[in-house]
């Protein structure tokens, strides 16, 4: 994952479970090789951080029209 990629929350545990983000920022280790990332959600208009652990890219083709963030 890198700055700039779009993100899904994935982990069942986790309270912000399905939502869609985009990675503004990294933040450290919350364990060896499970960094934290800044993401922002425009469902809550704020960020958070999330372990990589609970996020996974959100894949969009070059068929897409506008932004899956917006959908």
């Amino acid at each position: 994952m890198e700055l700039g990629d779009f993100v899904l929350v994935t982990h069942p545990g986790h309270p912000m479970k399905g939502a869609r983000g985009k990675i503004v920022g990294r933040r450290g280790e919350y364990r060896a090789d499970d960094p934290w990332f800044l993401v922002y959600l425009p469902s809550r208009m704020r960020s958070y951080l999330i372990p990589g652990s609970a996020l996974a890219v959100e894949k969009v083709g070059p068929e897409a029209e506008r932004d899956l963030l917006y959908q």
